[in-house]
């Protein structure tokens, strides 16, 4: 097939695709059936790009693929609850495009007092600790504060770990100089009143770092899902644009000093095929800013 025409078909099949999904995530079924009947016109015109052989082997394929599994809604603790034992086991691409950049932008934090804002597991909180920060780590979910506590007595460092909401933290006012929050905002429904919350308890002049599921992709469908043998487990998301992002860091009081968005690139070779890898190179996969507190600012509106 004339590769023009290959680019023409698939791209008509991603935008049905994509009008399918955003159709199902609001149920709105009533005209599904006309993106759905372009889909399948036009993938029937793709059969002269493929051998019944090669046909036959994607089949097997897809068999075997985690989408088949049954698919479960779980809420944010419920989620994390049932996570907590592996998650630190398995590879996460969002972590390992995400986790470098934050660190950098995180910078020395020896001698500071810190606070991780969705700490789960502790990954932030104990990297901190071990650097000489006074760190403190909050998170909703009781599981994932029992591994990170583990882990902090196993690494011999103090970290106080307490369970809390970031859109209601039990901290003072201007009680940190850092403050890290990593792919927590996707799960909060008010992100300008987890954000302001978040410079409540930040001093002037401190450091914010956000991390974040990239708004592209839950666009296009994807969501926080952990599988296990018997099923996909799907984790309560909501979506914050870019925009939403950068207005509620600025009405907040503060000044953007970096944006980052890290795509799937070979990044994530060791730990992935290189054919998955292949499918998805280029998507914007985390989004991460960093942010100043501006002196003598309690928010704008």
């Amino acid at each position: 097939m004339d590769p023009d025409a290959l680019k023409r078909i698939i791209g008509g099949i991603f935008s049905k695709s994509l009008q399918v999904r955003r159709m199902l995530q609001r149920d709105a079924t009533e005209m599904l059936w006309l993106p759905l009947a372009e889909i399948v016109t036009m993938a029937k015109m793709l059969e002269p790009a493929v051998t019944p052989d090669q046909l036959e082997q994607a089949a097997a394929g897809l068999s075997q693929q985690d989408w088949r599994k049954p698919r479960v809604e779980l809420g944010i603790q419920e989620g994390y609850a049932k996570w907590a034992a592996g998650y630190d086991e398995e590879p996460n691409p969002l972590i390992i495009l995400e986790e470098p950049v934050v660190l950098e932008l995180l910078g020395d934090a020896a001698g500071k007092d810190v606070l991780d804002a969705g700490c789960g597991t502790g990954r932030y909180a104990l990297r901190l600790a071990q650097a000489g920060a006074r760190v403190c780590g909050l998170d909703g979910c009781e599981e994932m504060l029992a591994v990170a506590r583990r882990k902090a007595a196993e690494a011999g460092v103090q970290i106080d770990f307490r369970v809390g909401d970031v859109t209601r933290l039990p901290y003072a006012d201007a009680s940190f100089d850092i403050l890290v929050c990593a792919l927590t905002l996707c799960h909060v429904a008010d992100i300008r009143g987890a954000v302001a919350e978040l410079a409540r308890v930040l001093r002037p002049g401190g450091r914010l770092v956000v991390s974040d599921f990239h708004p592209f992709c839950l666009l296009i469908g994807w969501r926080t899902v952990f599988r296990r043998q018997e099923a996909s487990y799907y984790i309560e998301n909501h979506l914050h644009l870019l925009q939403d992002h950068v207005k509620a860091v600025l009405c907040s009081g503060f000044c953007i000093t970096d944006v980052r968005e890290e795509v799937i690139d070979e990044r994530l070779l060791p730990s992935f095929a290189a054919d998955v890898v292949e499918r998805f190179r280029g998507i914007p996969l985390a989004l991460i800013i960093c942010a100043k507190r501006k002196e003598g600012t309690q928010g704008e509106d």
